[in-house]
């Protein structure tokens, strides 16, 4: 049997999609050692290269000679499908729904959210009909579909009425390379004296989730202003660079530059430093399908203040500091008590660990497989 693997997002991101497919694919993989797999992936400047034993490699130029909002367009309704039938596979599986799946040819995605649906005001009215119009053609083709939580789950069912037998859960974990890496206090203080002591900071916040504007970050800069004001020497913390992307988000944030500080790009070993040495993390999203930032602040036992979310109750229960969203006064409320609260006793939930979430992707794929193969003999 031929299968066929989207790598796009592995390729071109990190983050919570890119890390949850680098967890779930290799055992899948090499449970299907008597079939050909191949990785669809992106190639050029600035793409990772995706490796992984047991496959071969089918390498598809990104086009960066177009406009930057052209690129993903071609690449999901041409080129991709384009690579599909060079190899023409029995069976192709996507770690997302934005890329364009055949007519004819057995296919499983995985919907991580509904925000085009729930948080529709966040995105331009174009690229939620692209997204939505790609979502709904794709499900109506798939074989099977995989989400990330139950809350996920249930609002498939409910907004696509789609059956609960087409759907599996396969929730997030976080992999070893972070958990096995808790770094020595003394480094621990080094950092907090670099990052936070130079601006004389009484608290260090981390930010970790993107920059996508559901993820509600003005408001987590109003919340935050009212903090500074009121006299609190908070410095936010933010993974990833300084772009024009927040120059056009929050232009006012040029206001604060000794209190606001870009970590660049990180490694999971230098996250995992920044979760060990930070008072409290800030997740204040206005729409999610899991809670990865939940699983990394439990697990190092850091305070966490984020959003009343249902799915965030799912994966976090009574550990963080909820706030609403939309109101920024609340949400100042809770950063406080998150960052004066100290240290939580470090947590990993059982339902997300790296075993436990393989074995659900297992679950999930091989019956598919298994009835292919009895079909073809």
């Amino acid at each position: 049997m031929k299968i066929a693997i989207d790598c796009k997002n592995q390729a071109l991101y990190g983050g919570g999609i890119s890390n949850w497919a680098s967890e779930v694919l290799p055992e899948w993989v090499a449970a299907c050692i008597n079939d050909e797999v191949t990785l669809i992936t992106p190639s050029g400047n600035g793409v990772k290269s995706v490796i992984m034993t047991g496959t071969k490699t089918a390498s598809v130029p990104w086009p960066t000679q177009l406009p930057l909002h052209l690129q993903h367009a071609i690449y999901d309704n041409l080129l991709f499908p384009l690579a599909l039938s060079k190899i023409q596979p029995d069976l192709v599986f996507s770690p997302y729904h934005d890329i364009r799946m055949p007519r004819g040819i057995t296919s499983v995605i995985t919907v991580h959210d509904l925000c085009y649906y729930d948080v529709p005001q966040c995105y331009p009215w174009y690229l939620r009909a692209y997204r939505l119009g790609l979502l709904r053609a794709n499900v109506a083709r798939a074989q099977h579909i995989i989400t990330v939580s139950n809350y996920s789950r249930e609002r498939l069912m409910k907004v696509l009425s789609l059956p609960k037998d087409r759907i599996s859960v396969v929730p997030n974990s976080l992999s070893n390379q972070f958990l096995l890496a808790p770094p020595a206090q003394a480094i621990i203080t080094t950092w907090r004296q670099d990052h936070g002591d130079a601006y004389r900071s009484n608290s260090l916040l981390l930010y970790s989730g993107g920059i996508e504007p559901r993820k509600n970050l003005p408001g987590l800069i109003a919340a935050l202003r009212l903090l500074w004001e009121n006299g609190e020497k908070i410095t936010l913390l933010v993974t990833g660079q300084l772009d024009q992307r927040w120059d056009l988000l929050l232009p006012e944030h040029k206001n604060y530059p000794e209190r606001i500080r870009f970590l660049g790009r990180l490694t999971l070993e230098q996250l995992r430093l920044a979760y060990e040495a930070v008072d409290a993390v800030v997740y204040p999203t206005m729409c999610e399908g899991f809670g990865r930032v939940c699983l990394e602040a439990m697990a190092c036992g850091t305070p966490l203040a984020c959003s009343n979310l249902e799915v965030f109750r799912e994966v976090a229960g009574d550990y963080p500091h909820y706030f609403s969203p939309l109101n920024i006064h609340d949400m100042a409320k809770a950063i406080s008590a998150a960052s004066g609260s100290g240290r939580q006793v470090r947590y990993q939930d059982e339902r997300f660990t790296s075993d436990a979430t393989r074995h659900a992707f297992l679950n999930a794929m091989m019956p598919i497989i298994e009835k292919m193969r009895n079909r073809s003999t």
